[in-house]
């Protein structure tokens, strides 16, 4: 008689200390928390503080967390950044767009980016500067909200109608800035002129005195996987250029990752 092992498919067979461990590390990066203590991190996660120790102490054993013994307060360790350089020396997208994000950067003069939609986040995965003297703080690895600016427009205005609606019916959208900011007016005649142009622009919304204009970036059977922005203080006239040099990037970029003319 042959003993099988049925393996079940359900998404609740989780490993409680595996659990435990992956909000430690995500507690960090949902609440932009950039230290913490024992209580604070044990209470999030919704452990006993000695679990909360246990489990840090083994992170921090491999570089996951890293403990201040002056304060014993923990913060991410630099294993966490390896593993997100390993990740994204691997996507297909980063290494498609960074000649295009150069040429871009060049031509404009601006902070020329690109991320991927990632559920509620817009996630920079590369990056190149204009040159100019005023740089922009954006890193590799920032997180935007998915509606935020120009890009959450470019993105939301290319999605299919059902998913387009979906996200507009959330309760907090930041389209410009403050989710008290938002018009649906306003925003709805923004998506109907991205459509025919190919680009969004946000002129001072989310930070008055920074411009961006972001264009779409689509995959195989064009569907929406992120967005290129241009970013600086360019002034309004020359955001038509500079929003045309971002949606022929787009479209290079979208090409190549097998999307259709």
């Amino acid at each position: 008689m042959k003993n099988k092992t049925k393996e079940s498919s359900s998404n609740d067979i989780l490993v409680p200390a595996v659990e435990q461990a992956a909000k430690i590390l995500l507690f960090f990066t949902r609440h932009n928390v950039a230290h913490a203590n024992l209580t604070e991190i044990s209470n999030a996660v919704g452990i006993s503080r000695g679990r909360g120790y246990a489990l840090l102490k083994t992170l921090a054993a491999y570089g996951l967390i890293e403990r201040n013994e002056a304060t014993k307060r923990y913060r991410l360790g630099p294993a966490v950044l390896t593993l997100s350089r390993s990740l994204l020396q691997h996507l297909d997208l980063r290494a498609v767009a960074l000649p295009r994000l150069e040429t871009l950067a060049r031509e404009t003069g601006c902070t020329a980016l690109v991320g991927i939609a990632s559920e509620e986040h817009f996630i920079v995965i590369a990056k190149r500067d204009g040159g100019t003297p005023l740089g922009i703080t954006i890193e590799v690895g920032h997180r935007f909200h998915l509606t935020a600016g120009a890009h959450g427009k470019a993105i939301v205005a290319f999605l299919p109608e059902e998913e387009r609606a979906k996200i507009l019916k959330r309760k907090n959208l930041y389209f410009y800035g403050n989710p008290k900011n938002y018009q649906k007016s306003r925003l709805t005649k923004e998506i109907k002129v991205c459509r025919s142009r190919g680009y969004a622009l946000d002129m001072g919304d989310l930070q008055p005195g920074i411009h961006a204009a972001a264009a779409p970036v689509l995959t195989v059977g064009n569907r929406v996987t992120g967005a290129v922005i241009a970013v600086g203080t360019f002034p309004k006239e020359a955001a038509p250029t500079i929003g045309e040099k971002v949606r022929e990037a787009a479209q290079a970029i979208s090409r190549a990752m097998g999307a259709e003319p």
